[in-house]
């Protein structure tokens, strides 16, 4: 997907800010620009999350409810998981000499026009190396999901539509519309409870079965993302 600033190379990015309504805006808006975006509300959920996904960049804020993003910063800087870029009200000269130390590869002061993030998290980007995770596998003739890990989990034909339509365009948010579609539900008839529904019963199957959280993403007012590798058999 193209953008304002050009081609963006799709990457996994979490956005770790504790406003709801801005961490949903800037991680539906990463995905329609091409990213496989996620987003977590505190440094807790962070860690959580970053144990089970791959990540290539952080959006993180500092001021977050369980303490300062500066140490989290520090953790992931020093492990050389991602790359950080801080997006944050605090703007004093001293504020970004601090977060520069900690690790940030560039910091910026909200508020923040989201294309300035869209190229600043691709410019970064291009300067890191691939990760290199190994992708989700998708069977379709077999029904079968297996993780990077190995583990297989057996799907239903509608769980199968679902990752059907989410594998056509991994990292990329896909309409409620358009999964409707490949399970063969008339536009008159679309429910979105069932939608969820379905999602819900999908990420607590494959969890329970393998061991390891299916990477399916809710993306605000749009739909879903896969926002991990996959591939088709």
């Amino acid at each position: 997907m193209t953008t304002a600033s050009g081609k963006v190379p799709r990457m996994h990015v979490l956005v770790i800010e504790d406003e709801h309504e801005l961490n949903g805006t800037i991680v539906a808006y990463l995905n329609l620009s091409g990213f496989a975006a996620s987003g977590v509300p505190s440094q807790a959920a962070a860690v959580a999350w970053l144990a089970t996904h791959p990540c290539d960049m952080v959006v993180l804020d500092l001021g977050l409810p369980d303490g300062d993003g500066l140490s989290l910063a520090r953790e992931l800087a020093s492990a050389e998981r991602c790359g950080i870029v801080m997006m944050t009200a605090r703007g004093q000269v001293e504020d970004r000499l601090e977060g520069y130390r900690a690790g940030a590869v560039q910091y910026l002061v909200k508020p923040v026009d989201l294309r300035e993030l869209v190229a600043v998290l691709a410019a970064a980007g291009r300067q890191r190396p691939g990760t290199g995770d190994p992708p989700w596998t998708l069977d379709g003739l077999g029904w079968r999901l297996t993780t990077p890990g190995g583990r297989s989990v057996s799907l239903t034909r509608s769980e199968l539509a679902v990752l059907e339509a989410l594998a056509d365009r991994p990292g990329q948010a896909v309409g409620r519309a358009v999964i409707f579609e490949r399970l063969g539900i008339p536009p008159d008839r679309h429910d979105p409870r069932r939608m969820e529904i379905l999602i819900r019963r999908l990420r607590r199957k494959v969890e329970a079965e393998t061991g390891v959280a299916v990477p399916i993403e809710t993306v605000h007012a749009v739909g879903y993302a896969f926002t991990a590798r996959i591939r088709r058999q």
